[in-house]
């Protein structure tokens, strides 16, 4: 890849990190207020979408990101974190 698809990269990588960790912060004060169970699975989603920003920028700057087996491995490992996230929020939705 060239200097400017690395540079989107990153670029998109921590404004994915940001945003979640200011959603998570607001999910936060949101459950302090109104006590609703709802906002903590909203809030454990916005966890995960920070913690797997948080991972793919270090795995970025380490070199885990290039085609190998090592790196197949830590695809999946995000397509896990993103079903969980998506069950999160699920439950959030539909839990009464």
């Amino acid at each position: 890849m060239n200097s400017i698809e690395y540079l989107v990269q990153d670029v998109l990588l921590a404004w994915i990190a940001i945003f979640a960790g200011a959603l998570l912060a607001i999910a936060i004060i949101s459950y302090r207020r109104t006590k609703n169970p709802k906002i903590l699975y909203i809030a454990g989603g916005f966890a995960l979408f920070f913690s797997k920003g948080i991972i793919m920028s270090i795995a970025l700057y380490t070199g885990h990101m290039d085609v190998s087996s090592s790196f197949v491995i830590f695809l999946d490992l995000l397509i896990i974190i993103d079903l969980i996230i998506l069950l999160l929020l699920y439950f959030a939705m539909f839990r009464k």
